[in-house]
């Protein structure tokens, strides 16, 4: 009878513990298509909302904000949006500067964004930051998804910004 209660009450704390979390590698993987997809980008978004509690999370909640901008129309709303998720981001960087994600997600926003809105600064230490700290991610998921999403991007990156042979060498470990 003890142990069946102790069996019930540890499934009933781990079914509250795990109905609240956030799947990073879902929100990781579909970053890059939620810049096209509204529907995803607003349901991610909402999930993130809800339970981003981890610096990663909260990341990737800055991440989805960030994006919902380029879905709305008036363009003072999408500046609004835009400046919310960045200081969310940036606000989570000062407290997680080593956060991989967290760098990986600041460099893809400032290589994205529009110069107007003046967001790049950081763009070439978050760099070399991702190409001399990406292995140490636990996750071979995330790091594969890094790697890809970086190796891809070097189609359109102009100079300084290029990754070289070295670099994706070193970003593939």
């Amino acid at each position: 009878m003890v142990i069946r209660f102790f069996v019930c009450v540890s499934f009933i704390l781990n079914t509250i513990c795990c109905f609240g979390q956030i799947n990073v590698d879902k929100m990781r993987a579909e970053y890059a298509t939620a810049v096209k997809d509204k529907k995803l980008c607003e349901a991610n978004l909402k999930i993130l909302k809800s339970g981003a509690n981890t610096a990663t999370e909260k990341g990737y909640l800055a991440a989805y904000e960030i994006l919902w901008a380029k879905h709305m129309g008036n363009p003072f709303s999408k500046l609004g949006q835009f400046k919310k998720g960045k200081k969310l981001l940036e606000s989570v960087i000062i407290k997680y500067p080593d956060n991989i994600d967290l760098r990986f997600i600041r460099w893809s926003v400032q290589t994205h964004a529009p110069s107007f809105l003046n967001y790049s600064k950081d763009r070439l230490r978050d760099k070399e930051f991702l190409v001399h700290n990406l292995y140490k991610l636990p996750n071979l998921d995330g790091k594969r998804i890094i790697y890809t999403y970086l190796k891809e991007a070097n189609s359109y990156l102009k100079g300084a910004h290029v990754f070289t042979e070295a670099e994706l060498t070193e970003l593939s470990k």
